[in-house]
């Protein structure tokens, strides 16, 4: 992977992650709001960027990693067979992270910044839930994100050992 296109990556993954964690401290936050209704308008007023922020960075990084996934298939040749299974592993995370951070953000996220916008009225057993399934969610989030970064770490030391092909192009 190019420096520069790592650092795109990498970035991609801060910005998930701070994020997702900001998400957290603002559940928490809106937790100790008594009323219902105003604690549905607090929190859609910062759903929006996380929305915006969290599709965008795993948008960035599925974009960044499969650009460097096509770098390597060129630098390895028949040697990249040797990365199949970290690869697998980590294509694997990266689709349950982006199905969890899809649901975070469509499935929950957007559904409270719709009911609010079409002032819905607010059910305070359904809101108690949404924001229940909105913390478990995140820490689910968190929790993959960092597994997939972990792979990835271990795929790249890995990548380190397997000699590119001859006519590959020469490592960065």
């Amino acid at each position: 992977m190019s420096p520069l296109l790592h650092g795109i990556h990498v970035a991609a993954l801060v910005v998930y992650l701070a994020s997702t964690l900001w998400l957290l401290v603002l559940l928490a936050a809106v937790g100790r709001v008594a009323d219902p209704a105003e604690q549905r308008r607090r929190l859609v007023r910062q759903l929006r960027p996380y929305n915006v922020l969290s599709v965008g960075a795993v948008g960035v990084l599925i974009i960044s990693g499969a650009s460097a996934l096509t770098d390597m298939k060129a630098l390895y040749g028949p040697g990249y067979v040797l990365l199949l299974w970290p690869l697998a592993q980590k294509l694997a995370l990266t689709f349950l992270l982006t199905m969890v951070a899809t649901y975070l953000s469509f499935g929950l996220a957007h559904r409270l910044v719709r009911a609010e916008q079409g002032r819905l009225p607010v059910e305070p057993a359904q809101l108690r839930s949404m924001l229940t399934r909105l913390r478990g969610g995140a820490y689910l989030a968190l929790a993959v994100a960092l597994w997939t970064s972990w792979v990835g770490y271990r795929l790249a030391r890995q990548a380190l050992l397997v000699p590119p092909a001859a006519h590959g192009v020469a490592r960065p």
